[in-house]
């Protein structure tokens, strides 16, 4: 076994920037490297929707949200820069050189991102963001566009989980409650510790950060009102709310999402998940959650649908909104309650508060057991238009591609909404004509391009050191699986590829995005296309995450089928060598690498999974408990519980009871201990069947990851693995040695494995 100390994190980082520029054969100014993707900048936002470019209020003003890797620190660097509307109009009308920023706040730390949630004051005075904090808490601070700093907001010092504001003198948050934390500190202090309300987490790892955020500390509603401070409670009780806060333009009333914890057993018929089988459905006696209306001086709470927000695999967006005259309420996914008392499904809703009703303006597709039900795309936001209470625009991903549409809504006399307009794209930032936009693509790299009567131009250039840099070439690639399913993917090839020769594939899974410049193929953890593909890799990300039935008895066999379609199809066409062939799972997808090595007939080269579902009985026990989103996940991925007659599913399906059919080295990794946990039963058990496989723990508990030196380490690990095995190739950085001196152990556990198997990857019996 093999776990990273941070000092050989390090180490990773000295030695990759070499191993990929000797792999690709060219100079260092043209072998694009995981060191130049850590670099870039990068517009983009926390929870990775549209590039956050939004204008102030007022229109003078309109800032942007960065981010990019330091190196030179292992730091991540957040930033927000501010431009004056008027500049960037003198710029379009012909002044020669672009506009600097009127001011550039920037903020640094160990993990991204560090500037979280950010928004415009009302009186466009500056941004109001929750920053985090060096201890890993966030605080409430105000980026004082009049004064040039940062000053955190009083009584919001720390522990900070959301907010709303409006001005200096009135805003909303929630904030941890530090009791909690505390007992259970106290609690490590005695000498015995009572588990039965605890989980396994809180009694081995009480202070690890994931522990924090499964089985987070409750946070209180807090209320700033004319400088004054003061809890909102209900009935002397503290209020906690879920997630979002949206405060009224008047600032007296706030729209929430708070937990119920009993549902009443009518509501299991009443507001059914889009499949019988999905495992989010809603339980009778178990909670969910609602939108709900709060007084913030009396306390008092109105639910605003008598329903609650949608269940299971529904394509739901996030944060409601305010008409700008405080009198609706856009609701993105949630139930309303119907007159009838007949089963509905949840859609965008628009709560009238003067008349109380409550209306839809868009249903809500969904997954179904096959796939997703006709004309499914995934909404993302859903808003007023320019607050105009009878305009509504909804924001969605494409199904099919992941592009970006918008749909523009108009309520008619009689009350109705009807489309008014079809947008492709994401929706425009602009004020008075003037748009701001974030252009790039699958090839192109981000640029901020400001557009008018004009005509566009650059405003800024992020990352001017690419254009010395030879990127290799990305295209959108399509296949066909034996179930007649069309799949899209992203295919990423050597920059100086060759006719008529084989290459080696690695393929990358969960989700691709063609619209956007993503290096790594989509996730920074574990993936590395384009250095891959610098290295002499060609490189397929796939979108099987979105394709496959998710939560049911087909999810991992259709995605085998995904990955053995693809590759056949790349060999057939003559771009790929049969012989050598590898495989990236993330998160989800490490169930389906693991389904393909135990169960498929594609004959893989190497292997690799990282902090992922595993489906085996390990993390079922130690993850899972009754009626958790684990535990009912993998009931449906398996199709029982693991007790009595259940267990005998799981010895036919489960991936960690067939380990004896994988035959391909592996290399399995966590992002710190919780997450090595989840994994442990794949190495172990490979190891004890002695077959190849290494393990490798990330000093972070990010899942996605953003701390440059994490990332070096799972994507410079992915990089050197696959040259490893795919190429016979080695970095020879000295402080590498160790890593290939294990490697060279587990290539002659392969050559003995090799020489016995009859049936590489054989399928069940």
């Amino acid at each position: 076994m093999h776990v990273s100390n941070a000092k050989r994190t390090l180490f990773f980082v000295t030695g990759l920037f070499l191993s990929v520029m000797i792999a690709s054969g060219q100079q260092g100014k043209n072998a694009f490297t995981v060191t130049d993707e850590i670099g870039l900048t990068l517009f983009e936002t926390p929870n990775g929707g549209a590039p956050e470019v939004h204008f102030s209020p007022d229109g003078n003003y309109f800032a942007a949200w960065t981010e990019r890797g330091r190196l030179d620190v292992n730091d991540v660097e957040d930033s927000l820069r501010f431009y004056r509307t008027h500049d960037v109009e003198n710029f379009l009308a012909g002044e020669p050189r672009a506009p600097l920023p009127l001011w550039v706040v920037n903020r640094s730390s160990d993990k991204g991102p560090i500037i979280n949630d950010w928004r415009w004051m009302a009186d466009s005075s500056g941004v109001a963001f929750m920053e985090r904090t060096a201890g890993g808490d966030q605080r409430l601070v105000l980026a004082n566009l009049r004064t040039k700093r940062v000053e955190p907001l009083p009584y919001a010092a720390g522990g900070v989980k959301a907010f709303d504001v409006r001005d200096q003198q009135d805003y909303v948050y929630t904030v941890d409650d530090p009791a909690k934390r505390e007992r259970l500190r106290a609690e490590h202090q005695a000498a015995a510790i009572s588990g039965p309300e605890r989980h396994l987490f809180e009694l081995l790892f009480p202070d690890d950060p994931l522990t924090l955020r499964v089985f987070p500390p409750p946070s209180y509603l807090w209320a700033v009102a004319g400088g004054k401070r003061f809890q909102v409670k209900r009935d002397g009780a503290p209020i906690i709310p879920k997630g979002t806060l949206v405060l009224s333009p008047d600032g007296s009333f706030l729209v929430t999402i708070l937990s119920v914890s009993e549902v009443p057993s009518s509501w299991e018929t009443l507001y059914p998940p889009p499949f019988a089988s999905d495992p989010y459905r809603f339980r009778a006696g178990g909670s969910m959650d609602q939108y709900v209306l709060i007084n913030l001086q009396t306390g008092s709470i109105q639910a605003l649908t008598n329903a609650p927000i949608k269940n299971g695999m529904w394509a739901t967006g996030h944060d409601p909104s305010w008409s700008s005259d405080g009198q609706k309420i856009l609701l993105p996914g949630t139930f309303v309650s119907s007159k009838d008392h007949t089963p509905s499904r949840p859609c965008v809703a628009i709560v009238d508060l003067p008349s109380k009703t409550t209306t839809c303006v868009e249903m809500l597709k969904g997954h179904t057991e096959t796939g997703v039900e006709e004309g499914y795309h995934l909404v993302k936001t859903a808003r007023f238009a320019d607050g105009d209470k009878q305009r509504i625009a909804v924001n969605f991903y494409n199904h099919q591609d992941l592009s970006s549409g918008t749909t523009e809504y108009e309520q008619t006399a009689d009350g109705k909404w009807l489309v008014k307009e079809q947008i492709e794209g994401e929706p425009k930032v602009e004020y008075n004509g003037l748009e701001i936009a974030v252009k790039q693509g699958l090839n192109a790299p981000p640029l901020l391009v400001a557009t008018g009567k004009q005509g566009s131009r650059v405003i800024w250039d992020p990352n001017p050191q690419l254009k010395n840099i030879e990127l290799g070439m990305a295209s959108v690639y399509t296949w066909k699986d034996k179930e007649g399913r069309v799949w899209r993917g992203g295919l990423y090839k050597p920059s100086d590829i060759k006719p008529g020769h084989r290459y080696p594939l690695v393929i990358q899974t969960h989700g691709f995005m063609e619209s956007e410049f993503r290096p790594s193929g989509l996730f920074p953890t574990a993936f590395a296309a384009r250095a891959l593909a610098a290295a002499g890799i060609v490189v397929l990300q796939t979108r099987d995450d979105e394709g496959c039935p998710i939560g049911t008895l087909d999810e991992g066999p259709c995605a085998v089928s995904d990955y053995e379609a693809a590759a056949g199809q790349l060999v057939s066409e003559g771009l790929v060598d049969s012989n050598n062939i590898g495989i990236i799972g993330f998160s989800r997808t490490c169930f389906y690498v693991m389904e393909t090595l135990t169960t498929g007939s594609l004959r893989l080269k190497a292997a690799s999974i990282t902090d992922g579902v595993m489906g085996n009985y390990l993390q079922y026990m130690t993850w899972g408990w009754p009626g958790n989103g684990v535990a009912n996940d993998s009931n449906s991925l398996i199709g029982a519980p693991p007790f009595g007659e259940g267990l005998r599913q799981w010895f036919q399906r489960s991936p960690g009871f067939k380990l004896d059919r994988v035959n391909a080295p592996l290399l399995v990794a966590g992002s710190g201990p919780i997450s090595l946990l989840g994994m442990w039963e794949a190495y172990v058990g490979l190891d004890y069947l002695k077959k190849p496989v290494d393990l490798i723990m990330l000093n972070t508990s990010e899942h996605v990851l953003t701390n440059p030196a994490a990332r070096m380490a799972s994507q410079g690990g992915s990089v050197d693995w696959f040259r490893f095995w795919l190429k016979g190739e080695e970095d020879h950085e000295s402080a590498k040695v160790d890593q290939y001196a294990r490697w060279h152990e587990l290539r002659k556990l392969q050559e003995a494995t090799e020489h016995t198997a009859t049936t590489p990857n054989a399928g069940p019996n």
